[in-house]
């Protein structure tokens, strides 16, 4: 009963987690960095026109952002109902690799490593698997027709916000769950069992270090309508620019720039694609990636972006 409560109640605890993105924190210094983002592009500072743009009630108020927030409430529920007392919890999966690495191997030979760099070490092994996972989950989510049937229901939001991320199908988010717990379980339960668990991440706020640094350097401005480019670092970085091309309905933009830190593994794969310049976007199913997957195309976005003028454009 009250696991049932507490995944009742998980939603109006997001904006106090500094482990999701929608941290206060985070939506702060999104603000933020919004704000001298639009100020930089139209050469000016207009603050009462940057108001009056976040504050539109036809960017939050609309059936795009409903579902957003929707599918935010349900997925919390049967994450917080379900998928974690049937998985398990991120701390039972590490035991349990450790465990099963002790059982078939013995003790582990005696690494002395200083604490400080073993925690660099940690830290930069499982960011590296976690984003190298999230991009072949992302990838194989629109290759394999049966995993698009899912995922579409993120790409046919056509307002851009914070809350989009959030805006997944339960069965794309169980498979982010099951994804973010096997990479937690084998990374931590590997060092544990080396370094007799003398293990820990460089961590802020207790969350990973370069997670929270990714979430804190503009991370809701990829479900945006501000167009934040970072330029040449794009060959290693992926920037809201560039996630936003993704949801592009535009063909020329399809199936393109799936990475969430790292820009490497797009190019590796060869679905990497610059920013470029500043231009209107259009967000939603485009017609030809639609009919492809047997689903009808959504309308195109007409609501004003939050932090800019209707006027401005991407």
């Amino acid at each position: 009963m009250n696991s049932l409560l507490d995944a009742v109640l998980a939603p109006l605890a997001i904006a106090l987690d500094p482990g999701r993105r929608l941290f206060w924190v985070f939506i702060l210094s999104a603000l933020v960095l919004a704000s001298l983002t639009v100020a930089l592009q139209q050469r000016r500072f207009d603050l009462k026109g940057q108001l009056r743009a976040l504050f539109n009630r036809h960017y939050w108020l609309n059936r795009s952002t409903a579902t957003d927030g929707g599918l935010l409430l349900l997925n919390s529920l049967l994450r917080g109902s379900l998928l974690i007392p049937l998985l398990g919890s991120h701390l039972a999966g590490t035991i349990l690799v450790g465990s099963w690495m002790q059982s078939q191997w013995g003790d582990a030979p005696d690494l002395i490593i200083a604490m400080p760099l073993l925690a660099v070490i940690y830290t930069l092994v499982f960011f590296i698997a976690e984003d190298l996972s999230r991009f072949g989950l992302h990838a194989a989510l629109h290759k394999v027709p049966l995993l698009w049937y899912f995922h579409r229901t993120h790409h046919s939001a056509t307002t851009l916000t914070p809350l989009t991320v959030h805006r997944v199908h339960p069965v794309e988010m169980a498979l982010y769950y099951l994804r973010g717990l096997v990479v937690f379980s084998v990374v931590s339960g590997s060092f544990v069992y080396l370094f007799r668990g003398q293990v820990s991440g460089v961590a802020i706020m207790g969350v990973d270090c370069l997670g929270f640094l990714f979430n804190a350097l503009g991370a809701n401005l990829r479900h945006s309508h501000i167009f934040l480019s970072f330029g040449h670092l794009e060959r290693w970085f992926i920037s809201p620019a560039q996630h936003q091309i993704h949801h592009s309905a535009a063909e020329e933009h399809r199936d393109t720039n799936f990475g969430t830190c790292l820009a490497l593994w797009d190019r590796l794969l060869g679905s990497w694609q610059a920013a470029g310049k500043r231009r209107p976007l259009q967000f939603g199913l485009s017609r030809a990636k639609a009919e492809s997957q047997h689903h009808e195309p959504q309308a195109k976005t007409g609501a004003p972006s939050p932090l800019k003028p209707q006027t401005q454009a991407g």
